[in-house]
């Protein structure tokens, strides 16, 4: 055999068990062989001559990383990969999932509180029950709220002021007649 067999044989034995390491479960030990393999390609190759050896150095420095990521690369494509990796999901899936949470159109709207937000509970936006994050503070089941933005998924709402609660509010309650006054009527 020629002074190049050897060391040659024991990198590409080496490299292959790299590969294999990361389809095989097997803790470790088919990494450790690999290792040695190429441990035992240097020595060889530095037997030969110091020359041979730093390309067979430059060598392992260069093919290793290329041969981990090509191992990680395929490991997913494998059957057992498959078995252990999740399936991403499909686009579609995705866009169904997040079309019936759209709630930009609701910011500035007002809704009613169907539970007391102490801070989260359900709010009532056009008929649809949704989950409400007070921005501050208790609000109380009926009252008016308005959403401020969303996040996650999540109504931010505040307390809103009632404007027909507030008409009623402003004009002056009719006082009561009392008993004497309609008295001397009669």
């Amino acid at each position: 055999m020629s002074t190049l067999a050897w060391p040659l044989l024991l990198l590409a034995f080496g490299l292959i068990l790299l590969i294999a390491e990361v389809f095989i479960p097997s803790g470790g030990l088919i990494g450790l062989l690999a290792l040695c393999c190429l441990a035992l390609s240097l020595w060889r190759a530095f037997e030969r001559s110091t020359e041979l050896g730093l390309m067979f150095l430059l060598a392992d420095f260069l093919l290793m990383p290329m041969v981990i990521v090509l191992g990680v690369y395929l490991w997913p494509k494998t059957p057992m990969g498959k078995r252990v990796l999740l399936k991403p999901p499909a686009p579609e899936d995705i866009e169904a999932s997040h079309s019936s949470q759209r709630l930009d159109h609701l910011v500035g709207q007002l809704g009613r509180a169907l539970t007391p937000l102490r801070p989260s509970g359900m709010v009532d936006f056009d008929g649809r029950r949704l989950d409400g994050l007070a921005e501050e503070g208790l609000i109380p089941t009926g009252s008016l709220v308005q959403a401020i933005r969303v996040r996650g998924g999540q109504l931010i709402v505040r307390t809103a002021h009632d404007p027909t609660l507030e008409e009623a509010l402003a004009r002056p309650e009719p006082k009561p007649e009392s008993e004497s006054d309609s008295a001397d009527l009669f």
